[in-house]
């Protein structure tokens, strides 16, 4: 049986691990690209130009034999990024479907594999003055792309009430900002993909969540702001709070705030619905924490009945 929920949550973890390798693996490449290049200036400093000895051309050799480990180092890291972004992109549209706000990371991953795309060839025309803009472009998309992620990452850890993911995501959204400081952008997205990996893997680690996907009409939010809910569930808890997808709109009160094993009759004060068109359907989530401390999202399909 298809969890999107737990489905989705099982691909952001493999993207944050290969993303984690990644970052791992493009920092020892550029260290010893770095090391070589001090190495090969320090060879020129303390060799005459005009001495073409044996040793020299030994050195020469073993120099570019390095700089070819290094560039290989540095394409498996990037190989592995991409991966990782690819599962990323596939994690978010799985959640998508659970009713959680997070399309803009699916979004700002579609991006980043754009702008690698257009990197490319970018990169392979840059004997051409066209190549430099296109670089640019390319570095633009991938910085929006990665505003967008990190806001992806962002929404998830507030649908999901979990502060650690929701600090991971700003961390991404700080280090595409400050990226052109290599350093420290990477260093900020290493961390802060080391936080979702460990976040998302305590979630999971607690059990399969149960996520509601009837396709029926099992409530109504009326014009004064409350929607009535038919929820039915297989575990008890908490519901800690409720929102209608697609607006701003959350609750204000619950009642009752907790889940019974099978069918429950909830009543959400929304306040204020302006803004929802009549007779029109919408998904109402409801964001649950279960005795065994497990968040686990319930979307319950309703049907605006301001009459």
């Amino acid at each position: 049986m298809i969890n999107p929920y737990a489905d989705g949550l099982k691909e952001l973890k493999k993207g944050s691990l290969y993303e984690i390798l990644a970052n791992i693996i493009s920092f020892i490449g550029v260290i010893i690209l770095l090391l070589l290049l001090f190495t090969y200036y320090g060879c020129l400093i303390s060799s005459p130009t005009t001495t073409t000895s044996i040793s020299n051309l030994q050195l020469n050799s073993s120099l570019i034999g390095i700089l070819a480990a290094a560039v290989i180092i540095v394409i498996i890291g990037a190989i592995l990024s991409i991966v990782g972004i690819i599962k990323l992109r596939s994690g978010f549209n799985l959640l998508k479907n659970t009713g959680l706000d997070v399309s803009i990371g699916s979004t700002g991953a579609t991006l980043i594999l754009i702008s690698l795309g257009i990197l490319i060839v970018g990169v392979a025309t840059v004997i051409v003055i066209v190549g430099i803009f296109i670089i640019v472009i390319a570095a633009i998309l991938e910085l929006i792309g990665g505003i967008m992620l990190g806001l992806g990452f962002y929404n998830l850890g507030k649908g999901l009430n979990n502060s650690t993911i929701e600090t991971a995501g700003i961390l991404i959204i700080i280090s595409g900002i400050i990226d052109i400081v290599i350093s420290v952008g990477g260093i900020l997205e290493f961390i802060a993909f080391i936080l979702i990996y460990t976040s998302i893997n305590g979630i999971l680690s607690k059990g399969i969540p149960y996520v509601q996907t009837f396709s029926q009409m099992l409530g109504v939010i009326k014009g004064n702001g409350y929607a009535y809910l038919n929820v039915y569930s297989q575990v008890e808890g908490t519901i800690i709070s409720a929102r209608i997808e697609g607006t701003s709109i959350s609750s204000t009160s619950i009642t009752p705030n907790k889940l019974s094993v099978g069918n429950n009759s909830i009543t959400v004060n929304f306040g204020s619905v302006q803004g929802l068109i009549p007779y029109s359907n919408y998904i109402v989530s409801l964001i649950v924490q279960d005795n065994s401390g497990r968040t686990i999202l319930i979307p319950v399909n309703v049907q605006y009945q301001p009459y």
